[in-house]
């Protein structure tokens, strides 16, 4: 009895250490050009499986320790890590030499791996691996209410760090440099390469921001009756920690603006309407909560701030884009120059991605190698003068044509579940934290599902771990019939 106690000791310091070495992880990862960088992603993915082998031997060295079982028996992600698990495989697959494929003609007798660049994909592998340590972690290390909200206060707080850090550089007017490479003051950028990649980034902190003051405001809550009962309500509200999550809302959506990025901030305004439309359906108890917190976001946030800040600016770019589609050229026009000063419109933008969809059907199942589009897309363009494109600009044809139609499946099937759990997580019958929490997990969904359709965030690594880890909250909420492990608070403070 007594050798037992340091172990179980042991396994609860490794996880404490796990679990904020996991948020200084999501914190750092937006820094060095949202570690779009080789030595980033390596350094991504020691770090986080790191973590992971330090919980599991403590968990193996601990295994005879009372509440051991217990731990382990509590892991409900077997699904979604089994998908993901499977994704990684089969991005390792690539690498390993196969038997050729006969195209037609003779097939050549040495064995040659499907990747047309292993580099690009041991280095895409890395970060797959990093994601999916970093899935296991959260669901395996986020399982109390206390741990919940600090793991959801991370995110926000690296996103309001980026935001402001975003604000001060645009708003001083100037050129700067970030690990050699030059940033003008066109657009607010952060530590990101791309303003449209800060926007991603903003748009899944702001919506777990949104699930922070829902969960606040949900739990304990009364409806006032009364003028100075409301009154004293609104008192409450404005010297309480929601307000200052409401502050730091604010802050975000002035850098979403500032990005200037068009689907960025469409994307963000459907899916607040559409997650406040199922929320207010959903639960009756948020339905009055909701609905002010999406009427004061359009109006506060994007009305009124969105005008002093430039909004008007972003709606240019977008009347711009239907502007210009005459002078768009399509597949076998004589191509012709573009202006200087111009905005790329929508068919310009998904060009890549519509002659991306002619690698499918060379490699329909299997891919091309994960993180090989800028090599592989060439020959598929034809003489068309689509230029350099390293990405597809579309999230999905671009997961298609690295990884086959079977991962894209393997990741959607990830993704579909996490939705699921989220939509069926919003009821009365579950605590204010985990309707609060569903909230922000389908609200980030559905703004990169939307955002994906023109950018490529998700070939972003720091926007990548960080959607990733959201989809893993998903899995740290109570499921339906069994007892919550979240507990919720009887008084708000």
């Amino acid at each position: 009895m007594f050798a037992t106690v340091p172990r179980a000791l042991l396994l609860q310091r490794a996880e404490v250490l796990a679990f904020y070495g996991l948020l200084a992880t999501l914190i750092w990862a937006p820094l060095p050009l949202g570690s779009g960088r080789t030595w980033s992603i390596a350094l991504l993915a020691i770090v986080l499986c790191g973590l992971l082998t330090l919980v599991w031997l403590a968990a193996v060295w601990a295994a005879q320790a009372p509440g051991a079982e217990r731990a382990v028996s509590r892991y409900a992600a077997a699904g979604p890590l089994l998908l993901l698990a499977s994704y990684a495989a089969l991005v390792a697959a690539q690498l390993v030499p196969w038997p050729p494929l006969a195209t037609g003609g003779a097939a050549a007798e040495k064995a040659v791996a499907l990747s047309v660049d292993p580099f690009a994909t041991r280095q895409y592998l890395m970060l797959t691996l990093a994601c999916l340590a970093a899935f296991f972690l959260t669901t395996l290390l986020v399982r109390e209410e206390r741990r919940v909200r600090l793991f959801m206060l991370a995110v926000v707080a690296s996103g309001v760090a980026q935001a402001a850090l975003a604000i001060v550089l645009f708003g001083a007017r100037v050129d700067y440099q970030l690990l050699f490479m030059p940033f003008s003051s066109g657009r607010a950028t952060g530590t990101f390469a791309n303003a449209d990649h800060l926007a991603g980034y903003m748009e899944m902190c702001i919506s777990l921001g949104l699930g922070l003051m829902l969960a606040n405001m949900g739990a304990g809550a009364r409806l006032a009756r009364g003028w100075r009962e409301r009154l004293v309500a609104l008192l409450q509200f404005t010297m309480s920690k929601k307000m200052v999550v409401r502050l730091l809302l604010i802050l975000m959506v002035m850098a979403l603006v500032m990005t200037r990025s068009r689907m960025g901030n469409a994307a963000l305004l459907c899916s607040l309407l559409l997650t406040g439309c199922i929320c207010a359906v959903k639960s009756r108890q948020l339905r009055r909560t909701a609905l002010w917190l999406v009427v004061s976001l359009l109006v506060v946030d994007v009305v009124v701030i969105g005008q002093w800040i430039g909004l008007e600016q972003v709606i240019a770019r977008i009347e711009a884009t239907s502007a210009e589609r005459a002078a768009t050229p399509v597949a076998g026009d004589v191509a012709t120059p573009r202006p200087q000063q111009r905005e790329e419109s929508i068919e310009e933008r998904l060009q890549a991605a519509r002659y991306a969809l002619r690698m499918l059907p060379e490699r329909p199942w299997f891919g091309f190698g994960g993180g090989t589009f800028y090599t592989a897309f060439a020959p598929f363009k034809g003489e068309h003068p689509l230029g350099f494109y390293d990405h597809a600009h579309n999230d999905y044809v671009e997961i298609a044509a690295d990884t086959g139609l079977l991962g894209l499946g393997l990741l959607a099937a990830v993704v579909g579940l996490a939705l699921w759990r989220a939509l069926h997580a919003m009821g009365d019958n579950r605590p204010a934290q985990t309707r609060g929490m569903a909230v922000g997990i389908f609200m980030a969904i559905c703004c990169l599902a939307l955002h994906s359709t023109v950018d490529f965030n998700l070939q972003i690594p720091a926007n990548a771990l960080t959607f990733t880890v959201i989809l893993a909250l998903a899995w740290c909420m109570p499921s339906r019939g069994r007892r919550p492990l979240l507990r919720q608070r009887n008084v708000e403070r």
